[in-house]
């Protein structure tokens, strides 16, 4: 299962912009407020979270975290 992850992690490339929106992810921030932040449109935030869901095999925010975690994009 580790090398199945790593193989992915390896494979994706990130946009500079979505990147940015994983890193807020791991805030207590909502959606709207990291839409603020990045100066963006929520819409457009919602877009970014759908294709990083597709991109990373994720369900939900916590998947998203998680991955960005494991993967030391958010470090602690």
């Amino acid at each position: 299962m580790k090398s199945i992850s790593e193989n992915i992690a390896q494979k994706i490339i990130f946009k500079k912009k979505e990147l940015t929106f994983m890193k807020l992810s791991c805030s207590e921030l909502t959606y709207k407020e990291i839409a603020d932040k990045m100066c963006l449109s929520p819409k457009t935030i919602d877009h970014y979270r759908s294709d990083l869901f597709l991109k990373l095999q994720v369900k939900n925010r916590v998947g998203l975290v998680l991955y960005a975690i494991k993967n030391e994009i958010y470090r602690l």
